[in-house]
């Protein structure tokens, strides 16, 4: 038989195995059972990228098909030009511009040069040079609408004849200058002529000034052919060179040409009109 105190120790070994068994399978039991601690949350993979958000979804336009199903409007009319209205003769063409608030013919066609008959309808001014160097130009007739006749506008034409009407009240320089086949001019009653208004007319015969002219310009005839002229009772001054080498030789006057004459104001250069004689 052992010995009491040594069954004694070997009971208590026994019972502490037992205890620590007992101790190992309950904590088993609990880990399995997710009592213990919970596990930290994964870390994303370092190469993982945040996604954009997404873009909202774009409306497609009206197609063409759709949107030309549509009534056109009609065009705005134009608004009317200042030309509107006038009167241009069959088979001539005109083109016009605004000049400091009136109307200006700029440049005109024509077919019959024999005979050209201008716009008609409106008043306005024929502009600087509108026929200038135009040898099919012989005769034309200017009509009442015309108020005004700026440089040159006739200058170096084939003109034979021209007649300036009373309604014409302004007269450019130069604008019948250099005309070599006009032979008769007539200007029927504005202030004043013009400088080298019928200049280098070498064919010009006879000129007529109607009553209402007071002042004969600046070389209105130097060196032109000009042989006989009419003068108005209305003329008070002649400017130089007027009459500078040309060949007048008949003054054609309604009184005493010699004392109207004396009242004159003439400028210098002006012998052909100082020696010419009365008819």
């Amino acid at each position: 038989m052992a010995p009491a105190g040594q069954n004694r120790r070997l009971a208590m070994k026994w019972r502490s195995v037992l205890c620590t068994a007992l101790f190992l399978c309950g904590t088993v039991l609990l880990s399995a059972c997710g009592g213990g601690e919970m596990p930290a949350p994964a870390e994303p993979p370092a190469s993982s990228e945040v996604s954009a958000p997404s873009q909202p979804e774009e409306v497609p336009a009206p197609s063409e098909s759709a949107s030309s199903s549509e009534p056109e409007l009609p065009p705005e009319p134009e608004p009317p030009k200042p030309w509107d209205g006038m009167v241009i003769p069959e088979g001539c063409k005109a083109e016009w511009k605004i000049e400091q608030g009136k109307l200006v013919l700029v440049s005109y066609e024509f077919t019959n040069g024999a005979n050209v008959l201008l716009p008609t309808g409106k008043p306005y001014s024929i502009g600087m040079s509108c026929f200038e160097n135009n040898a099919k130009l012989r005769a034309v007739t200017i009509p009442a609408d015309v108020t005004e006749i700026q440089f040159g506008a006739f200058k170096s034409t084939g003109l034979w004849q021209i007649i300036v009407p009373a309604t014409v009240k302004e007269l450019g320089d130069a604008v019948f200058a250099d005309c070599n086949q006009l032979v008769q001019a007539e200007i029927v009653g504005m202030p004043e002529t013009g400088k080298q208004t019928f200049a280098r007319c070498k064919a010009l015969q006879s000129v007529q000034l109607g009553e209402g002219v007071i002042r004969i310009e600046e070389g209105a005839f130097e060196h032109s052919g000009l042989k006989k002229i009419t003068l108005p009772g209305t003329l008070s001054n002649v400017e130089k060179y007027a009459f500078d080498y040309c060949n007048l030789k008949t003054i054609v006057y309604n009184g005493d040409w010699e004392a109207k004459k004396s009242t004159l104001t003439i400028g210098e250069q002006n012998e052909a009109l100082l020696t010419a004689t009365q008819s």
